[in-house]
């Protein structure tokens, strides 16, 4: 992978943002560090795994520093938007660090055939870096479990959200749950 455009070495904060109504929500990842900040897109089913993938990594006991609110408006215009999520612990330092990389734009098009010309004048994907300590991403998974969380609820039979109208549940025979 080639050096990646951002790279936040050590972050000051690592957090998960949110703007929109329930429905209709949009997630970014922000960090910064001094000056330098990043917030890029990312999709809610992201968020959650990467909760979810870090605390498994890191284990839920251990210092855990709240992760701050973003400073990002969030009506603002974010970054590129997220396809691949890595995540490394460096447990030398101890450490942890993300590497997200762009989305593949090119690759969503599956009625078109790839043209070797067109993958050739392609630029290359954008991928942003951040290091933090443990506590720090301890702190970020709380963060993006809390902000999935604040969405619509869900229907216990069905598993799907409930919007604020309600919700024609196809578990029981299409009957509107409120």
């Amino acid at each position: 992978m080639p050096e990646p455009e951002i790279d936040l070495d050590p972050v000051d904060a690592l957090t998960i943002g949110v703007a929109g109504e329930p429905g209709h929500r949009t997630f970014f990842l922000e960090g910064w560090s001094g000056a330098r900040s990043c917030t890029l897109l990312v999709e809610k089913v992201q968020v959650q795994e990467l909760g979810r993938r870090l605390l498994q990594v890191l284990g839920e006991s251990g210092e855990r520093r709240p992760a701050p609110d973003p400073r990002t408006d969030p009506d603002g215009p974010p970054g590129w938007r997220v396809g691949n999520i890595q995540v490394a612990i460096d447990e030398a330092l101890p450490r942890c660090v993300l590497v997200v990389e762009e989305l593949d734009l090119t690759a969503i098009d599956e009625d078109e055939e790839p043209d070797e010309a067109d993958e050739a004048d392609a630029p290359p994907l954008r991928s942003a870096r951040f290091a933090a300590d443990l506590g720090q991403m301890r702190g970020l998974a709380a963060r993006a479990l809390e902000v999935v969380e604040g969405g619509r609820p869900i229907c216990p039979l069905c598993q799907r959200p409930i919007d604020p109208g309600g919700h024609v549940c196809p578990a029981s025979n299409g009957h509107l749950h409120r």
